[in-house]
């Protein structure tokens, strides 16, 4: 116990488990991966006997003793749309956060959405950019970012409107995107960038930890729709 230490009052508990060959928890985790599809898992750490481990659950959980239960999610994924060098360091960042990384020069490949995908639009031609954004505002990504000016954002929303687009339906793009701190470089660009992703999908609004009441680690299934702009 180190706690009078380092005073930070917090404890750990570790469940050692013993997995074998064929493995639905192994199966499962590899779903979420290729399949992006997250699961709902349960461990049994007090009981004992065959009913101890962990296991991929369906919702609600049977009564079988003390159950730890948590959600897999799978990992945010970046599509990066556009090539040139500021692309590099916003991939390298993500890249370094394990997220799932895939830059797209031609909006004909850019992939389906999903609430966990992540699109930052930054190919710095006005004509690439508006195919675009036609792409990915029909799709159902969790975060859509626009590099450029407020003035560029809004002709461009201008000509998608002009188009049959719903203005309440473009109203989830983050543009200028990334967070207020004060950016110049292209790697500190990035960094306001992968960091407005990341309070997006863990539900945060991106402010000072300071002026946050409430604990650091909260215990949520994070909901990017709820960020208050």
């Amino acid at each position: 116990d180190l706690r009078s230490r380092f005073a930070c009052d917090g404890w750990i508990e570790v469940f050692i488990e013993r997995l074998v060959k064929p493995n639905a928890l192994i199966e499962g985790l590899v779903g979420v991966l290729t399949d992006r599809k997250p699961i709902t898992v349960s461990t049994n750490y007090r009981s004992g006997g065959p009913g101890a481990g962990t296991r991929v659950i369906q919702l609600p959980l049977p009564d079988q003793g003390e159950e730890f239960v948590q959600r897999v999610e799978p990992p945010i994924r970046l599509i990066i749309f556009g090539d040139y060098l500021d692309a590099e360091a916003v991939a390298y960042l993500g890249g370094y956060l394990g997220w799932q990384l895939e830059v797209v020069a031609d909006a004909a490949e850019l992939p389906a959405g999903d609430s966990r995908t992540a699109c930052v639009i930054m190919s710095h031609h006005f004509g690439r950019d508006m195919v675009a954004l036609k792409r990915v505002m029909q799709a159902s990504y969790g975060y859509v970012g626009l590099l450029g000016p407020r003035q560029r954002k809004k002709l461009l929303l201008s000509r998608l409107i002009d188009e049959g687009f719903l203005p309440e339906n473009l109203s989830a793009l983050r543009s200028p995107a990334g967070l207020d701190i004060g950016s110049e470089t292209a790697e500190e660009i990035a960094m306001a960038i992968i960091a407005e992703v990341q309070a997006c999908f863990m539900g945060r609004k991106g402010g000072p930890l300071r002026d946050r009441i409430e604990p650091m680690h909260e215990v949520r299934v994070p909901i990017c729709s709820d960020v208050q702009r």
